[in-house]
């Protein structure tokens, strides 16, 4: 069964879920929840209730989010990413998510010049530039990388799936990766795309889309609105967004993907506080309808 899902960082906090799941949502996505007590409690929330959920990784953590650096050219730190994956995968595993998810390629790889550099995308210290990863040590290391997943995968009958993040002028390699490891699957952030669209020269993010929709688990939904050489993201998407330049086009990427691909699941990766309730339910009915999807009356 498809899934609507609501996101919930850090604790299972049933309140939240009564208020913003109103009866239409059908899965939770976590991230960083305190400890494993927490995952037991959460393992039985969601069996009461017939829910499933996923993990966006790191499943456990207060320390602040660090993601792996899974195309690391220093054998050392892949090594040190590949060991946290596998722990978290066996964890994922013993209590029943459905998926565990990190970003690719993390750190993200890009250098200026640019489109437009927006002030929040990383910076130096946070993202590879070509002359640290080259596109052959790209490619090497990603196709390691899906290997290795594949590996655990089958180990531990967990699935683990790839956030897209910023692939700079490697684009054919990301998406050489997904069409050559099929069993790897594809998370696609409406948000990064429009911002991948803005920032970066020669990105189609139909042709992209169209290119990668086989390869594609779960969508996260949100949208952008940009302010000079800035931008606020998480936001739902309104159906004021549509004809208004200054937001992303989260709504139609949705919908040209769900043309080609009718098996996809939607996290609304959002702020629900910034929308009324009344709103916040037309938010979800009409996700649901570009994505052909049923949803709770």
């Amino acid at each position: 069964m498809r899934r609507l899902q609501f996101g919930m960082w850090h604790e299972l906090n049933e309140e939240r879920w009564e208020k913003y799941g109103m009866g239409a949502l059908n899965g939770l996505e976590i991230s960083q929840f305190s400890g494993k007590a927490q995952l037991e409690k959460l393992q039985s929330f969601c069996a009461a209730r017939g829910l499933k959920y996923g993990v966006h990784g790191p499943i456990l953590g207060s320390r602040g989010y660090k993601l792996p650096r899974l195309n690391s050219p220093d054998p050392a730190e892949w090594r040190e990413a590949m060991r946290q994956v596998e722990e978290e995968t066996e964890l994922a595993s013993r209590y029943g998510a459905d998926y565990l998810l990190y970003h690719y390629p993390f750190f993200p790889i890009f250098e200026p010049p640019i489109r437009k550099l927006y002030a929040k995308m990383p910076d130096s210290s946070s993202r590879y530039g070509y002359g640290a990863l080259t596109r052959s040590a790209f490619r090497d290391i990603s196709e390691r990388l899906f290997h290795e997943l594949g590996q655990l995968q089958h180990r531990y009958k967990q699935r683990i799936l790839l956030e897209h993040d910023f692939f700079g002028d490697y684009e054919d390699v990301f998406i050489e990766m997904f069409l050559r490891h099929p069993d790897i699957r594809l998370v696609v952030d409406t948000a990064r795309v429009d911002l991948t669209h803005r920032a970066f020269h020669g990105f189609d993010p139909y042709v992209w889309l169209d290119r990668l929709a086989p390869s594609v688990y779960l969508v996260h939904y949100s949208n952008l609105r940009y302010e000079g050489d800035t931008f606020t993201h998480h936001l739902p998407v309104r159906e004021a967004h549509d004809e208004d330049e200054s937001c992303g086009d989260a709504y139609r990427y949705l919908q040209y993907l769900a043309q080609r691909n009718s098996e996809f699941h939607v996290t609304f990766e959002h702020n629900p506080d910034l929308v009324e309730l009344r709103e916040l339910e037309t938010i979800y009915r009409r996700a649901a309808d570009a994505c052909g999807m049923a949803m709770n009356p």
